[in-house]
């Protein structure tokens, strides 16, 4: 009965299989005796998920009104509009970005931003530029809107961004289609932590102005782990300059989670953040997002959106949130100091991690084989083509302690 376009949908999602198999293992052998580094959430040194005390303490505080009742607006709520520009843009965006224009859909996760944007972006039949090393789900996405994907190589042989391929497959791409959409993931790239220098992000941009000069290019900028970055405020305004005044061909669109930003997985809070220099490039954005939200689902979480902007617009709020997220911030550097450490003085090899949630390892071959030799020593990551994800985000200090030499003694017993 499906329709012919549903009668080849499948998945196999890695992380849910994954994570699936160290439950399992975790009811039988013990949750001390199991290393699950398959969960992309944040999880304290007990192995609890963490949820920042001042997101409850708001969120407990919202009228039930605000929590039950839909959404004021297909597209979100006022206030939650403007405290997604200051969160991504910054507290002077209204200063800084006034000779541009831009638009704010709210959405269910990043997940559904990302949805929202390809479906109306990528046309049927063309690919979406994605690095090798990349979350899964945007092939997914891709297809489910009529597409496919092409990849270039994220790293080159020095372990930087490998910015000589990005523009092959970049004039590749626009040679064949009507337009091009790239996505970027950066800071805190999944799966392997790395983040962009200025100076890469400027090489990036410029190629993309070169190929906006032939056809439309849309850069989705996916920052769902920002808020874990490390960079200050300084840094931060450095990086978001850099999206001033492009060119009218070249659209940016943000990809922002409240998910990771608040932990608040559940609640299912997103935002698509259009930045353009042609004014009626953002009304497109706003009518044809507008549209898309209401055929898919309809509004998002009020009480999220409530809950997002009572703190983001209140100083002291978001003070005290910040603080809170800073000694996690400090908490997953420390993880991940021990674990890349080790890794040296075991001669493990790691893709060029900056900050984040992950780290991954390269696996030369074998793959299948080490995978079945780490699970049966009760470590479980997930699963790329040729590589393994470890999420330092989940585990604690003494579970990272001695793991890059078991994962290193894992892979040598096959290679």
């Amino acid at each position: 009965m499906l329709a012919k376009e549903s009668k080849v949908k499948e998945i196999h999602d890695k992380v849910f299989e994954s994570a699936n198999k160290a439950k399992e293992a975790s009811k039988k052998y013990g949750v001390e005796n199991v290393i699950n580094a398959t969960i992309g959430s944040l999880y304290d040194e007990k192995e609890k998920l963490v949820t920042f005390n001042k997101v409850v303490e708001v969120y407990k505080n919202i009228c039930s009104e605000d929590i039950f009742g839909y959404g004021a607006g297909i597209t979100g709520t006022e206030d939650y509009k403007e405290a997604v520009k200051r969160v991504v843009l910054g507290e002077n965006y209204s200063n800084v970005f006034n000779e541009n224009y831009l638009d704010v859909v709210a959405t269910p996760g990043g997940t559904g931003a990302i949805s929202n944007t390809m479906k109306n972006y990528l046309n049927r039949g063309e690919k979406v530029l994605l690095p090798n090393l990349m979350w899964d789900s945007y092939k997914l996405i891709a297809e489910e809107v009529g597409g496919s994907h092409q990849t270039y190589n994220l790293f080159n042989e020095k372990g930087e961004f490998d910015i000589e391929d990005f523009k092959n497959q970049v004039f590749n791409l626009i040679s064949v289609q009507e337009s091009l959409v790239v996505i970027i993931n950066d800071p805190c790239q999944n799966p392997t932590g790395y983040k962009l220098s200025i100076d890469e992000w400027k090489a990036i941009l410029d190629v993309l102005k070169e190929a906006s000069e032939k056809k439309h290019v849309i850069l989705i900028n996916d920052i769902a782990y920002i808020d874990f970055d490390e960079r200050d405020e300084k840094e931060k305004d450095e990086y978001r300059f850099l999206f001033k005044d492009l060119p009218k061909n070249l659209l940016t669109i943000f990809i922002f989670s409240m998910s990771k930003s608040f932990t608040s997985y559940g609640l299912r809070v997103g935002a698509q953040l259009a930045l353009s220099s042609d004014e009626n490039v953002i009304k497109d954005f706003e009518k044809a997002s507008k549209f898309s939200c209401r055929t898919l689902w309809s509004n998002v979480s009020r009480g999220g959106m409530k809950m997002f902007s009572e703190i983001v617009l209140n100083k002291d709020h978001y003070e005290d949130l910040q603080k809170e997220r800073n000694e996690y911030i400090s908490l997953i550097r420390e993880r991940a100091d021990i674990f890349l450490k080790e890794a040296n003085d075991v001669k493990l090899e790691t893709y060029n991690y900056k900050s984040g949630f992950f780290i991954t390892i390269p696996v030369k071959k074998n793959i299948k084989e080490v995978v079945k030799n780490l699970e049966a020593n009760h470590i479980y990551t997930v699963v790329l083509d040729s590589s393994v994800r470890v999420a330092l985000c989940s585990i604690n200090k003494g579970k990272v302690k001695g793991l890059a030499k078991k994962i290193k003694d894992c892979i040598n017993k096959v290679n």
